[in-house]
């Protein structure tokens, strides 16, 4: 989760109530700092660079192109194209409570030197084909813990003195690059895995996992269905997806945890069985550490709404 000391207000009064902008300009990005202090709708934010959006504190709500209009809220990221322009409703902004997100710009240049460098020390399954950015579409997309942790470090970065500034944003962009990458590539993967099980054996992986998230799922078997030695597996797996195959695993129980939780139904420990763990305490565990409630302050919560 994001931390809250990048959610105090600055002592500078704003010079802006609607999407109030501060700047630092780096080497490689220009990252900046908006917030927005009453509520507002349809404002207009482009650029001519590939633009990473990071959500700190509120909610917008995001009218890009022909696509239905959804919610961006905290701890998670939107990867807009170069030349692009989205609209964005501000319908919970307050003085007291601002909305406040981050951006930061990024070369296209910058990111073809970083692909170049994934395809050469990380590279992809043949089936996955070589990584390469694709700068007609938007991604949008929830937060690993290294992501938040990332921002934060980046945020710090542009906004304290350090000696080796120019170096740190240079390091710390790259890692952001990484992560959009690996993203759209999971994105890309998880929508369409059906499409590929018969090719990849990655993706038969992931119909695996998904059909049998109410068991015990051992990597040595995910390994076996998708025909890799378990060293192949994990190291593929954790360079197309960002993250361990366990990992995956735990994101895709707390999800179907969340939609489970909606049912009145279903008390907190049925939902633990359903999901085949073994100890309440633990699935109690993992589900705050992946959504910062508990399973029953976020079932009381969706039911009382």
């Amino acid at each position: 989760m994001i931390n809250q000391s990048l959610v105090q207000n600055r002592e500078k009064p704003p010079r802006q109530l609607v999407e109030n902008r501060t700047s630092y300009a780096g080497r490689d990005a220009v990252f900046s700092v908006y917030d927005t202090y009453q509520e507002a709708s349809r404002v207009e934010l482009k650029s001519d660079s590939p633009m990473y959006c990071g959500m700190i504190s509120g909610k917008k709500v995001i009218h890009s192109g022909d696509e239905t209009p959804f919610e961006f809220v905290p701890s998670e990221s939107l990867v807009l194209p170069p030349d692009s322009t989205i609209y964005i409703d501000f319908p919970d902004a307050k003085l007291n409570q601002p909305t406040k997100c981050i951006t930061v710009e990024l070369p296209l240049e910058r990111i073809d030197e970083i692909v170049a460098r994934m395809n050469d020390r990380m590279p992809r399954t043949k089936t996955s084909g070589e990584w390469e950015y694709d700068a007609s579409a938007s991604v949008h997309f929830s937060n690993t813990e290294s992501v938040d942790l990332l921002i934060r470090k980046l945020f710090h970065i542009f906004t304290e003195e350090h000696n080796q500034k120019d170096l740190l944003v240079e390091m710390n962009t790259a890692e952001l690059i990484v992560h959009m990458l690996q993203t759209e590539s999971r994105n890309l993967l998880l929508k369409n895995y059906r499409k590929h099980v018969t090719q990849s054996g990655l993706a038969s992986a992931v119909e695996f996992i998904k059909n049998n998230l109410d068991r015990p799922i051992s990597i040595n078997k995910l390994a076996d269905i998708a025909c890799m030695s378990k060293a192949s597996f994990y190291r593929y797996f954790n360079n197309e997806f960002g993250i361990s195959p366990v990992e995956y695993i735990n994101r895709e129980r707390v999800k179907k945890a969340c939609k489970l939780l909606r049912n009145k139904d279903l008390n907190v420990t049925d939902v633990s069985f359903k999901l085949g763990y073994s100890s309440l305490s633990h699935f109690i565990k993992l589900f705050k550490e992946h959504t910062g409630t508990t399973p029953k302050q976020y079932q009381l919560k969706k039911q009382a709404g």
